[in-house]
Order: structure tokens, then C-alpha cells, then sequence
């Protein structure tokens, strides 16, 4: 997928259609979830989900074309920006092999410390790793 480093396969499900029989909106959500989590492990080498230290603060999502039962789509994440206690990640659904367009979407992470209930800064050794894995994208 051009322009994304990483990229989380995914494929469609029959528990993921609306009775119209593509894939529902509120899926594509989920998908994305699934490649932020790969993406942020793979990032920053924690296996751990209590070790997260991000939270959510909004998703926006742009949807292109439908999904179909048994289509094979590729995720691609990549960090588009870094503040001083949030990023930027974006987000491309494409259909494998056909480079179709499916869903295009961003989503602001803010660093958050679970035990004190805080956001907190982002630490140099994230900002590190965040900038060697999109340095392309990558806008401080």
C-alpha cells in the first residue's frame, strides 16, 4: 500500500454485513482498532494491553466504496503528526490486490497514565520510535 509502512491484513466476515450485505460502517472502526493495536505493539515493542498508555480522543472516517463478504482488505496505519501529549494516526482501507479504495480515516491519541488518571506528556523514546517507523508522513 503506497505511503504505509504498516500494514494489517483483514479479512470480511459474515458477522460484519448489514442486511443490505456489505460490510456495516461501524465495522470499519473495529478494523481499524485491530491495526492500531498491531501498529502500536509492533511501534512500541509492548504485549501487554495494560501497558497501552494511550487513549482514544476522536476518529473521523471517510467512506469510500463497500466491502463485500469474503474480500480480503489491507489497513494501512501510519503517524501523521506528534504534539507535546498527542499524535495523529491515519488510516487507508484498501481491497487486497486491487487497490480499491474502501474507507480513509484519522484518529488523535492522547498519552494517558491509567493509575494517576492523566494525560501526560509524550516521552522521547515514543517520539523516537514514532519518527523511525513514518518518517515520510511524519509532521512535528
Amino acid at each position: 500500500m503506497n505511503g504505509y509502512r504498516f500494514v494489517f491484513p483483514v479479512e470480511v466476515r459474515f458477522r460484519d454485513l448489514d442486511a443490505i450485505g456489505h460490510v456495516n460502517n461501524a465495522v470499519y472502526l473495529t478494523y481499524m482498532e485491530s491495526a492500531r493495536l498491531a501498529y502500536w505493539m509492533q511501534v512500541t515493542g509492548r504485549r501487554d494491553l495494560r501497558d497501552i498508555g494511550i487513549i482514544l480522543a476522536r476518529t473521523e472516517c471517510d467512506y469510500r466504496s463497500p466491502a463485500n463478504l469474503g474480500e480480503v482488505m489491507e489497513v494501512g496505519v501510519r503517524c501523521a503528526s506528534m504534539r507535546r501529549s498527542s499524535f495523529v494516526l491515519e488510516f487507508r482501507i484498501e481491497v487486497l490486490g486491487t487497490e480499491r479504495l474502501v474507507a480513509e480515516a484519522r484518529k488523535v491519541l492522547v498519552r494517558y497514565d491509567y493509575s494517576k488518571g492523566a494525560v501526560g506528556p509524550l516521552e522521547d523514546d515514543l517520539k523516537a520510535r514514532l519518527r523511525a517507523q513514518d518518517p515520510e508522513s511524519l509532521q512535528e
